[in-house]
């Protein structure tokens, strides 16, 4: 992950499991409707809804193939 654009209180509740600008991230999968997603980091799983994911920019990682 890359940036936070304008941290919500359930943003910043993200933040405090771990999700911060830095941290490696990885979709595992999307409920029915895309909402919520469940975001794989290191150490735990976090759902996070659409709505909140919407303020977070992401980059894909390079491929170490």
């Amino acid at each position: 992950m890359i940036e936070i654009e304008d941290p919500s209180e359930n943003i910043l509740r993200l933040m405090e499991m771990g999700l911060i600008p830095g941290t490696d991230v990885t979709i595992e999968r999307t409920a029915p409707l895309n909402s919520p997603f469940s975001v794989r980091l290191p150490g735990c799983t976090l759902a996070v809804r659409r709505e909140d994911a919407q303020h977070l920019v992401v980059a894909p990682l390079a491929d170490n193939k």
